[in-house]
């Protein structure tokens, strides 16, 4: 029996409109037959992946702008958002962190046994995951604030956080080693020279840097510096994504999806966060002066230095508790900022993917309705016709 094409046209419209409505819905579940089970794998059936609804794509679109300027000036009061929750789970990320810490210290011993290299290089991720874990949670935080769906538990950012934090280590370590070559051709000095600078402190260090060449010091240390700011800055999106364990486009999260995106807005937002830790302390002692106790608790200080002990914790005041909790505070502003940053790059590649989508179900209504009601075909004027 022969059906004609235009008979036809009408349901093909109907089944992509009822297929992309479930997709919006479960988009997996749509795709892999409503979630039947295949007949090589008798388990239990899989559990459906949530997906990224419509709703927090018209949310995202009216809260956040696509432009660069707009994502920097929005992340800075977006950043006290995730400030307060970055504090309230602070105690538990620390204890978290000390008993992840204990258990990557016994498997490093072991592996130590094996290769010194291989446990030299655990080390160095798992000391890097201490500082990349804050900004993935903040990041999780910043995206719960939005209601983004989660793929994935807070034990489950362990593991992102040591494989982002090896990654970002290496590249650290390759900068540092381009930064003292390169000190090594543009100066007089030889090895034996950088052998006696590791038994320096910091400040006799950036001094005889600084005495042997001061123009070539100063320009290694600012494109070291830029560098590895840089690399934090573009690593803040696949931050995000790793936070919830999914892609903008709702699939896993895939590493790196998203380096480098929001380049020049993030690499500001990582440069304020990155001063805001270095001049904590000045900017908390000046706060105390404000309020009043700066003496008090310069003299409170100074005892703590001379006699480092937990009896001289003890005797500390209510004026050194308020310092330490400055400190902390901009410490965790510091990485709210990366976090706030990286959670609106992400919302933005979010609704870039929205869009692309929409145009695409719109095209594909208006070539099936096209193809329902096809223009008539005009018959070519015949001999006959004109007889």
């Amino acid at each position: 029996m022969h059906i004609a094409p235009n008979a036809l046209c009408p349901c093909l419209l109907t089944t992509f409109r009822y297929l992309r409505a479930q997709a919006l819905q479960n988009p997996h579940r749509a795709l892999r037959g409503q979630g039947r089970q295949s007949h090589t794998s008798p388990g239990p059936r899989n559990k459906p992946i949530p997906c990224v609804s419509r709703r927090w794509h018209s949310q995202a679109k009216l809260t956040v702008g696509a432009s660069t300027p707009e994502t920097l000036l929005r992340a800075i009061p977006f950043s006290l958002n995730v400030l307060w929750r970055l504090a309230i789970v602070f105690p538990f990320m620390i204890l978290a962190l000390c008993v992840f810490g204990f258990i990557a210290a016994i498997f490093t011993v072991l592996v130590m046994f094996v290769s010194h290299l291989v446990g030299f290089l655990m080390v160095v991720a798992f000391g890097v995951a201490a500082g990349v874990l804050p900004v993935i949670v903040g990041a999780r935080m910043a995206l719960q604030a939005r209601r983004a769906p989660l793929r994935t538990s807070y034990f489950g950012l362990m593991l992102p956080a040591i494989g982002y934090g090896l990654f970002e280590a290496f590249c650290v370590m390759l900068i540092i080693a381009a930064g003292a070559v390169a000190y090594l051709v543009a100066t007089p000095l030889t090895f034996d020279d950088f052998g006696r600078f590791a038994t320096m402190d910091q400040e006799m260090l950036v001094e005889q840097l600084l005495s042997v060449s001061p123009a070539v010091s100063l320009s290694i240390l600012w494109v070291g510096g830029v560098l590895m700011i840089g690399l934090r800055a573009a690593l803040l999106m696949p931050f995000a994504g790793a936070s919830i364990g999914m892609d903008p486009g709702g699939r896993p999260h895939t590493p790196f999806y998203g380096f480098g995106s929001e380049f020049i807005s993030l690499l500001i937002l990582v440069a304020i966060g990155y001063i805001l830790s270095t001049l904590a302390v000045p900017i908390a002692l000046a706060l105390c002066y404000l309020l009043g106790f700066g003496e008090t608790l310069t003299v409170a200080l100074a005892q703590l230095e001379a006699t480092p002990s937990l009896n001289a914790l003890q005797l500390m005041g209510k004026e050194a508790w308020i310092f330490f909790g400055i400190c902390l505070l901009i410490y965790l502003w510091a990485f709210s900022l990366q976090s706030a940053g990286g959670a609106l790059a992400y919302i933005n590649q979010l609704q870039e993917v929205a869009d692309q989508q929409n145009a695409f179900d719109m095209s594909m209504d208006a070539h099936l309705e096209s193809m329902s009601n096809p223009q008539p075909v005009e018959r070519p004027i015949q001999s006959e016709d004109v007889m």
